[in-house]
């Protein structure tokens, strides 16, 4: 389901690279590199295979359509985001989490199925 994806958290931390540098003094420091982590429900991802994962659980439950539609809804109202990239990640963000239902100008019908 595409709600186990909803990001929870973003856990940014540095990680060290393997490599090391000579300090002035002569003594070795790792050297860092700042990564990100997505926290879910489903695990703990990477930005780009969280993307990965969530866009082949959009298509397997065949919400493509909805996608596209939150994304030009995104492009319209959300003028923070200026790159493609940027607005593609928010609208599948909003879209996990179900976002859009809130929204009071969002054109959507949705069937709901009581098991």
């Amino acid at each position: 389901m595409v709600e186990d994806y909803r990001i929870i958290i973003i856990i940014g931390s540095a990680e060290p690279t393997g490599q090391y540098e000579v300090t002035r003094k002569g003594n070795r420091k790792p050297v860092l590199k700042y990564t990100e982590r997505y926290e879910t429900r489903a695990g703990i991802f990477r930005p780009e295979v969280w993307k990965a994962k969530v866009m082949e659980e959009i298509k397997a439950d065949d919400e493509l359509e909805l996608l596209e539609k939150v994304k030009e809804y995104c492009r319209t109202h959300c003028e923070w985001l200026k790159k493609e990239n940027e607005l593609e990640e928010y609208a599948i963000d909003c879209l996990c989490g179900r976002i859009y239902r809130c929204w009071s100008d969002f054109e959507h019908e949705e069937t709901i199925i009581w098991m």
